[in-house]
């Protein structure tokens, strides 16, 4: 089954998905949540940087941004909703 709209996910559910199998905690706060249902690409915003982010892989469907100067995370990227569920 794709998902085809934000209101089919659990986003907390998906969040606790990442930080088990990543090994990393997220923040709790969420500012900003999009999909690309075609391409099955969530990216959820939780900060936006002070000055510039930095992203990296995390593991081959989930890529993790970070503010440049804190470190802290500002956003999470996952490539493939679909396979990530299916994995974890």
């Amino acid at each position: 089954m794709a998902i085809t709209s934000l209101l089919e996910i659990d986003l907390r559910k998906i969040l606790g998905i990442v930080e088990k199998v990543c090994r990393v905690k997220l923040p709790s706060r969420v500012v900003e949540v999009s999909l690309l249902p075609s391409e099955g690409v969530l990216h959820v915003r939780f900060a936006e940087p002070k000055r510039l982010e930095l992203g990296e892989p995390l593991h081959p469907l989930v890529h993790i941004y970070r503010d440049e100067d804190t470190n802290e995370v500002t956003a999470i990227e996952i490539i493939d909703l679909e396979r990530l569920l299916k994995h974890a």
